[in-house]
């Protein structure tokens, strides 16, 4: 049986679901094998994940990828992937907690290919489950986003930095999230002033959140729900279908989230 799965693989025989299974099962199972690795060498287990990701995902997606989609199509898994793992660091040492989350991280990994493959494929042709992408698509987005500010936030670093590492975390998912929405064969100019907006936006939100005396996870929620709010906003742009209806419906989200981080920061000693 495993000779035969492995000449598949090695005569490219192996189907794309297929792929993408193979792929989340070893990304899962080394990511569960860094609960043992020593601290020293977190850093570069992660690092191997992220550089396993990115080639598994050429790899998953071979035969129709060309032009942009080479590069945007695989910085959502690569994103997911690495804010999973520095995400993973954070949670309770107990088998308890990471074996959910591992399950968790691998149906997630299957699910965020098929998006991508969705994206590959609707590029070319019309297709169906284009509507359903886009939904998924956005919420690991949101999710990687969440992770990885969560972990910048929890270092308390110096607002600089801060604002910096925001950048570099929203910037690519915002042109990935925008570029989704028209999926030509190059990034447009209306893609990118709504990526320069939207990062802009973000950064100054960092900004404010650097100086107060904010949780990690309630700075990271802030950053999410920004995020939510303009690519939700941006498809209806995109889309030609924006509502006075549609947008107090995401800034009712904002403001609820604004609420809820004002109730929980303590302003005192």
């Amino acid at each position: 049986m495993a000779l035969k799965i492995f000449s598949k693989i090695t005569s490219y025989e192996i189907t794309k679901r297929q792929k993408f299974i193979l792929m989340s099962g070893f990304l899962t199972v080394i990511l569960v094998t860094t609960q043992t690795v020593p601290e020293p060498l977190r850093l570069e287990t992660i690092s191997f994940l992220a550089l396993s990701t990115l080639m598994l995902a050429i790899f998953a997606l071979w035969g129709e990828l060309s032009g942009i989609k080479y590069f945007l199509l695989l910085l959502l898994p690569v994103y997911f992937v690495t804010g999973s793992s520095l995400f993973y660091f954070l949670l309770p040492v107990r088998w308890l907690t990471r074996l959910p989350f591992a399950l968790l991280f691998g149906i997630s990994v299957y699910l965020l290919m098929l998006t991508s493959n969705i994206y590959n494929v609707a590029a070319i042709r019309t297709i169906a489950l284009l509507r359903a992408a886009h939904a998924v698509g956005l919420l690991f987005s949101i999710v990687a986003t969440f992770f990885l500010t969560n972990v910048l936030f929890s270092l308390h670093l110096p607002f600089y930095l801060i604002i910096l590492g925001v950048l570099a975390i929203v910037t690519p998912l915002y042109l990935v999230g925008l570029w989704s929405y028209e999926l030509a064969e190059y990034i447009s100019k209306k893609v990118i002033i709504y990526t320069l907006i939207f990062t802009l936006v973000s950064a100054e939100v960092a900004l404010v959140l650097s100086f107060w005396p904010v949780v990690p996870i309630n700075g990271a929620l802030a950053i999410v729900t920004i995020m939510y709010v303009l690519l939700g906003l941006g498809q209806f742009v995109f889309y030609e279908k924006m509502k006075a209806r549609v947008v107090l419906e995401h800034l009712l989200v904002a403001l609820v989230v604004a609420l809820i981080i004002l109730a929980s920061t303590r302003w005192g000693g």
